[in-house]
């Protein structure tokens, strides 16, 4: 049976799992930012992926190492390579984390891979919204990671979702936004896309473009549940995403 030829969206280009020793995943996104006039790549995910509480309320470290994988054939997309990320060095943390209280959770681990030997496509400022484009509480929005670890091709998969909160202000007490989606535990860390469009309002006009495009809104992070009834309820279907400004912030205060 023969399939469609369809180039590979470069939405899964920007996304890569997450693996640990004891079988648990998530999502990681590739992340590309211009410093002193160098471009460094990092992976961003979620603090409380590498980081859990114990029974006594203490912090502990998940792993000290996990794998990535990593996609270096254009024509064989499909095929990856799995990359060490090394999360401690001499008992310190490798990862940078944000200063504020309460604390954003993200997470940012500097890669020493240049992610220009590989077909992968890490995002980064150049996806932010442009100035003038404002997001509205209803828009819908994509979300892209890794629910499940698909065995063949370790490939992402991509939720639907709607910007249910003030984008650009706080959520229930944290700065951060909400959505609406049907999320897992395994997408911690996956970014958060406006939909593909080619007309944009842009300063309460608009702009149409050759090409759909599409904004970097944020990372996922957590799905809210019911204080009430847990159990029976379950998730409430409503995240949290933190904002790609806190990104740079931590990169800039190299997690200080």
């Amino acid at each position: 049976m023969s399939t469609p030829n369809n180039p590979l969206d470069p939405l899964f280009l920007s996304v890569t799992p997450i693996k640990f020793p004891d079988g648990g995943h998530a999502t990681g996104t590739l992340f590309r930012y211009e410093q002193e006039g160098e471009e460094k790549d990092f992976l961003v995910t979620n603090r409380h992926v590498f980081v859990e509480e114990n029974e006594d309320s203490e912090e502990e470290l998940v792993a000290e190492e996990a794998r990535i994988y990593l996609r270096d054939s254009a024509d064989a997309p499909m095929l990856r390579i799995a990359r060490p990320l090394e999360l401690v060095e001499n008992g310190e943390r490798k990862w940078m984390e944000h200063s504020a209280e309460p604390q954003p959770d993200l997470a940012v681990v500097e890669l020493y891979d240049d992610l220009d030997d590989y077909i992968n496509q890490p995002i980064g400022p150049p996806n932010f919204l442009p100035d003038g484009r404002q997001i509205t509480a209803g828009e819908e929005a994509m979300i892209v990671g890794y629910p499940v670890i698909e065995p063949n091709d370790y490939m992402p998969v991509i939720r639907s979702a709607l910007i249910s909160s003030h984008y650009g202000s706080g959520f229930m007490g944290n700065l951060a936004f909400a959505t609406d989606a049907n999320t897992h535990s395994g997408m911690s860390g996956s970014p958060v896309f406006t939909t593909p469009s080619i007309i944009d309002q842009i300063d309460g006009g608009p702009v149409v473009y050759q090409q759909p495009q599409r904004y970097f809104l944020g990372i996922h992070s957590s799905t809210l549940h019911s204080n009430k009834h847990p159990i029976e309820e379950g998730p409430l279907n409503v995240n949290f995403a933190f904002y790609p400004q806190q990104i740079i912030e931590i990169i800039e205060n190299n997690g200080k």
